[in-house]
């Protein structure tokens, strides 16, 4: 059997602390990253690309419509919050309902994946973005939003002069 002295990890295990910071001071801690694929339990999917001088973003959003989502832009932030109609009433009187429904009915569910909880995503560009002219458009299930990157963000050439 093979055993290891803990001893000797403990320089690696610095190391990583130490990445693990240098990672959060560059690009923001772990909760402002740019979101994993797939997302997880109350994040949809989001996939975040770059065209020319424009972000783009497409968050999968099944069941929500327009006035179900808010999309604020900040610095290098986008914040996209969602809550279904339903999630703003009360929520105990819904499960109520809900066991009252399948009660009289009988439904017994083998997997449920279909609720949407409230969510909310942060993604933070590289480069501060043009707040001003972000634009959203769902369609199908689907909202995709257009962020310009700001001025300051995009390449100007420079101009020699001779003497």
């Amino acid at each position: 059997m093979l055993r290891i002295n803990s001893q000797c990890l403990t320089p690696a295990l610095a190391l990583r602390t130490d990445m693990d910071q240098l990672i959060a001071d560059v690009f923001g801690p772990p909760h402002d990253a740019v979101p994993t694929m797939g997302g997880r339990r109350g994040h949809p999917a989001v996939d975040v690309w770059e065209e020319n001088d424009d972000y783009f973003v497409a968050l999968d959003i099944p069941g929500l419509s327009e006035s179900d989502v808010k999309i604020t832009a900040l610095g290098r932030e986008l914040t996209l919050e969602g809550a279904p109609a339903e999630a703003e009433e009360n929520e105990t009187e819904q499960a109520d309902t809900l066991r009252e429904k399948a009660a009289a009915t009988e439904v017994t569910y083998f997997h449920r994946e279909r609720n949407a909880p409230a969510f909310q995503r942060v993604i933070r560009f590289p480069f501060e973005i043009d707040v001003e002219h972000v634009a959203g458009h769902l369609e199908a299930g689907v909202l995709t939003i257009r962020i310009p990157k700001a001025a300051s963000a995009k390449p100007r050439k420079i101009e020699i002069q001779a003497c």
